[in-house]
């Protein structure tokens, strides 16, 4: 990648992820965490208001409740913090295990998320936001199943020297050295489809994460990301092409979700809730394996870190696909983890689906939600229903539809259209479904 020009921006010591943390700061951080844990475990039953209090006095970002304590529910969303949903005997109900892309869940800052990501969908950095996840998951893999220490499972490393890490309860494949690795698809790549990850790089030195597509092909195209921009290289008709972009706001413990959508030969680059570049006729040849490049960190304090590799195949428009099926599946609605807050990368598939609602006055829909089998499967179905309802709530809200037109129904873990066995599975059942009445 000759045109990839190398950062050099100040070093930092990444203390949210934990890898350096000053001695002095230790006792006061160990103590407060110790003092909301303590709190936590005693949310088997509804909470007091005072039991409340002392929980949001904490300063954590994420509050524990019971699944049907309503009360505990409203009163943090109030607070402007997000609810981790359990069950009656404290296990965590639904999709908790895999965390929607953000690692140490889906709070701000909890592991170096980024600061906008808590922003509500249609608003703020949302309000372009126009990436759309495919709609049917070909490759996931954040290295749960992985032993901390080993190399990957699911990827096969090539070059340099990378392991997998445990940071906060979430894994990461993680390179000092920098290393090469291949992803093995099951057939070769469609024509739509999208290519999604969770990376962090110390802000100094080059520290781009490159993914090629046909590798070893006549007209391969490449995609990466920084710590703070991204984009896209490749050959069209008349030489190589080039599209990049920097971004300001990201703070240097922030993680950045790199995001790349393909439909045939218009490429697509965004980093967070920016898009930064932008190609078509772009001419590269498909495959059935990604060829990616992590790169050297400047020491041992500040490596090179990635999880929830997600390749997923784009799918027609949603109002086709109702038409053509009468019902339709979409991985485009997020949910903060454990819970019915809607994620603010949402925004594009809410809102067509709101142009379809406004577009076709006639029409109506049941909006399902679906779970994996992870988790009490009581709490998993009260979940789903919560999930559902929240996305009506927002349709009528946001577009004034008439909430007559849309019903809701939730079936947690019960209607799976994929296994439950391997990551890709959970993530295809993991879905908001729509349905023509």
């Amino acid at each position: 990648m000759n045109r990839i020009l190398a950062r050099s921006l100040t070093a930092v010591a990444v203390l949210a992820l934990g890898l350096a943390s000053p001695a002095h700061g230790q006792g006061i951080f160990k103590k407060l965490k110790q003092k909301a844990s303590d709190a936590a475990e005693q949310q088997v039953g509804d909470l007091s208001d005072q039991a409340i209090d002392s929980l949001l006095a904490t300063g954590e970002d994420v509050i524990t409740c019971r699944v049907t304590d309503t009360n505990c529910i409203d009163r943090v969303h109030a607070a402007g913090k997000q609810v981790k949903y359990v069950d009656k005997s404290g296990k965590p109900v639904a999709d908790q295990p895999d965390l929607q892309g953000k690692p140490g869940g889906s709070a701000a800052g909890s592991a170096g998320a980024a600061s906008d990501s808590s922003a509500p969908p249609g608003s703020g950095v949302w309000l372009n936001y126009d990436f759309v996840p495919g709609d049917k998951v070909i490759f996931f893999d954040d290295f749960s199943a992985d032993h901390v220490g080993d190399l990957p499972s699911h990827e096969d490393v090539t070059d340099g020297n990378a392991s997998v890490v445990e940071i906060k309860g979430h894994k990461y494949l993680h390179t000092t050295t920098g290393a090469t690795f291949w992803i093995d698809l099951p057939d070769t790549l469609p024509d739509r489809f999208t290519i999604e990850a969770t990376y962090w790089a110390p802000t100094s030195g080059t520290n781009s994460m490159v993914i090629r597509l046909g590798q070893g092909t006549d007209h391969p195209m490449d995609v990466w990301c920084y710590h703070a921009s991204g984009g896209v290289e490749g050959e069209g008709a008349h030489g190589q092409k080039h599209s990049e972009q920097d971004v300001t706001g990201i703070g240097d413990n922030d993680f950045v979700q790199c995001r790349f959508s393909f439909d045939k030969g218009y490429v697509k680059a965004y980093l967070d809730s920016r898009r930064v570049g932008q190609l078509n006729g772009l001419v590269f040849t498909r495959t059935n394996q990604l060829q990616v490049r992590l790169p050297a960190a400047p020491d041992e304090q500040h490596p090179t870190l990635l999880t929830d590799i997600r390749v997923a195949e784009g799918g027609k428009p949603l109002y086709d696909a109702l038409a053509s099926a009468g019902r339709v599946s979409t991985h485009g609605i997020l949910f903060a983890s454990g819970s019915d807050r809607i994620e603010g990368e949402s925004t594009p598939t809410l809102k067509e689906i709101g142009d379809m609602l406004t577009g076709h006055p006639d029409l109506k829909l049941l909006i399902e939600g679906h779970t994996d089998n992870v988790g009490d499967a009581a709490s998993n179905q009260t979940l789903s229903e919560r999930r559902a309802a929240a996305v009506k709530r927002y349709l009528v809200d946001h577009f004034h539809v008439d909430a007559a037109r849309l019903a809701t129904k939730g079936f947690g873990d019960t209607k799976p259209v994929d296994t439950n066995a391997t990551p890709e599975g959970r993530q295809n059942n993991r879905r908001v479904e729509l349905v023509k009445q």
